[in-house]
């Protein structure tokens, strides 16, 4: 994650980051090609099975590593409105301009694409209307809340960043809308003024 600008707040992939990601899940399958190529005529399975699984995880990883050499930008609040970058669950990017957004919010919940319960993620989103209709996975990178209210605060006229309250079902289509409980925002952002 890297973060650019004075004042708006950008958050572009990690090349350094990704590196590390990458190197540390290679680590299993380059050991098996290792121990294979000790013993060739005795393990030659581990050669093979260790070049299978490289070779499938690195067709897997292919965009997360153009993701990142391309320097992509993941989310940005600035002039223009709130920018939400593509994220791990195949939703687009889009921006949504400063007149839509009634609040910005950071919370964790869980993407549900199988029938097993899924693994708590970090989300962010935009609030219009008391509902999140846009979110977004923070997988691989922070969200710094200090910098995003600074940034909400000079471009948005004063728009809150919230932590909003935990959801078991966030649906990983980007039509899908997340309902807030009933004055949730009324309540949230006042505090935040006084």
């Amino acid at each position: 994650m890297r973060m650019d600008g004075a004042s708006a707040y950008v958050v572009r992939r990690s090349r350094t980051r990704t590196g590390l990601t990458l190197a540390l899940y290679s680590l299993l399958p380059v050991t098996a090609i290792v121990i294979g190529l000790q013993d060739l005529s005795v393990r030659f399975l581990f050669v093979i099975l260790g070049v299978l699984f490289e070779v499938i995880f690195l067709a897997t990883s292919r965009r997360r590593v153009s993701s990142a050499m391309r320097r992509e930008l993941l989310f940005a609040i600035d002039e223009q409105g709130v920018y939400l970058g593509p994220d791990d669950f195949g939703r687009p990017a889009m921006r949504e301009k400063w007149s839509n957004i009634d609040a910005i919010v950071y919370f964790q919940g869980r993407v549900w694409t199988t029938q097993n319960l899924p693994p708590t993620t970090r989300h962010v989103g935009i609030v219009h209307g008391g509902r999140i209709v846009m979110s977004r996975g923070r997988g691989g990178w922070w969200f710094n809340v200090r910098r995003a209210s600074a940034a909400a605060a000079r471009f948005g006229g004063g728009t809150p960043v919230l932590k909003a309250p935990f959801y078991g079902h966030i649906s990983r289509e980007w039509f899908h809308t997340i309902p807030l409980p009933p004055n949730w925002l009324a309540t949230h952002a006042g505090s935040r003024a006084r």
